[in-house]
Formats: structure tokens, C-alpha cells, sequence
């Protein structure tokens, strides 16, 4: 798996996100380490459609993670996840 800056998926997600938030008439900035799902910004059908950009964009599979939602509560627990993924033997 190619290695993605922390920088990029950053970026990326939070573009992602944002347009996901605008959808919903929440246009509040958005930082790293806010909370998506905790918070009550994004719900169940948001975190679905997260993954599978997640899945798609970084090639991670979610169903061998033991997943947790809470490793994609945020723009920086999202970078930390990708760049995770893409050091550990497949």
C-alpha cells in the first residue's frame, strides 16, 4: 500500500466532511481534533458513506479491524487510521 501524507488525508477528509456537514445545514468550522459522531455532527448514514470513502480512497478494510467508531470520530483519528493501515503487513 503506498504510505499518504498525514497532510493529504487531512485535506481530503476534510473536504469530504465539510461537504457532508453543509449538507445538513452545518456550516461551523471544522478542526482536526473536533468530534464528528460523539458530538452528534455526523450520524449512522454519514459514518457508512465515511467508510466506504475510506475504504475506496486508502484501501482499508474495515471488516479486519475490529472496527471502532471512535477511529474515525476525527479528521486527525482518520490520518492516524490510514497512516496506520498503510505500515502494518497486509
Amino acid at each position: 500500500m503506498t504510505v499518504v501524507p498525514a497532510s493529504e488525508v487531512k485535506s481530503r477528509m476534510r473536504s469530504y466532511i465539510m461537504q457532508r456537514l453543509l449538507m445538513k445545514g452545518d456550516g461551523a468550522p471544522l478542526h482536526d481534533d473536533d468530534l464528528l459522531f460523539s458530538s452528534g455532527r455526523l450520524d449512522s448514514l454519514d459514518a457508512v458513506e465515511l467508510i466506504m470513502s475510506v475504504e475506496t480512497d486508502y484501501g482499508i478494510n474495515f471488516s479486519d479491524l475490529g472496527f471502532d467508531l471512535t477511529r474515525l470520530d476525527s479528521i486527525s483519528a482518520i490520518a492516524r487510521l490510514v497512516e496506520q493501515s498503510s505500515v502494518e503487513p497486509a
